[in-house]
């Protein structure tokens, strides 16, 4: 049986493989291995029998996800995860003839955004009961990107609505202010012809007399 090195990953997914030293491991409870080309990165740790075996991994998101290879039918390991010291499950895989390659040995529940903590432990078993982790995946926590990026949308919308309000504010101010003048000059119009008719009448009695 064979396998990509690397699954595919969705938008909210991040592999982290086992040589990654983000994961912490005991110090005398693995050994190196790895197969390029079936598995991911060409890196595995696999348990040894005679102590127990941990691995741990911190992550800031909602799951986590453990994967690794179980090898023939000689082979049975069984193997514990403890999620933020409060829970844990146990995976005993059914084994067959084939090496198995990516397979799910556990899948934590959706969990509230913050720290989290994921513990392997394989306890000590026969020799050919070895655990081989190939990597872990998780997902992150959610961002607040997106509600970003809603406010500032409908921020520019808001503004692009009020830029004409305030074009027709200032035109209808406007008006007034024409009218006002064209009043200003019909008066000052009226005043000065009353002025030449004053005048005219005035000589007019000067000749007369």
């Amino acid at each position: 049986m064979t396998s990509f090195p690397c699954p595919l990953l969705s938008s909210s997914e991040v592999l982290v493989d086992d040589a990654d030293p983000r994961i912490l491991y005991s110090s005398s409870g693995w050994t190196l291995g790895g197969v390029p080309g079936s598995e991911c990165e060409g890196t595995t740790h696999e348990s040894v029998y005679t102590v127990n075996s941990t691995a741990t991994f911190t992550f800031l998101g909602i799951g986590v996800e453990v994967f690794g290879t179980i090898g023939n039918k000689e082979t049975s390991p069984t193997s514990i995860y403890n999620l933020d010291n409060s829970t844990s499950s146990q995976l005993t895989f059914p084994t067959n003839d084939e090496t198995n390659y990516r397979v799910p040995f556990y899948k934590s529940p959706l969990l509230s955004p913050g720290d989290h903590t994921i513990t392997i432990i394989v306890p000590p078993g026969n020799k050919n009961g070895q655990l081989i982790l190939d990597y872990i995946i998780y997902n992150p926590a959610p961002t607040s990107t997106s509600y970003a990026t809603i406010t500032t949308s409908v921020y520019r919308s808001a503004s692009a609505i009020s830029t004409p309000a305030s074009t027709h504010s200032t035109s209808v101010n406007t008006i007034p202010v024409g009218v006002a003048g064209g009043l200003g000059g019909l008066a000052a119009g009226i005043a000065l012809t009353l002025i030449v008719l004053r005048i005219i009448r005035m000589r007019s009695r000067t000749s007369h007399c």
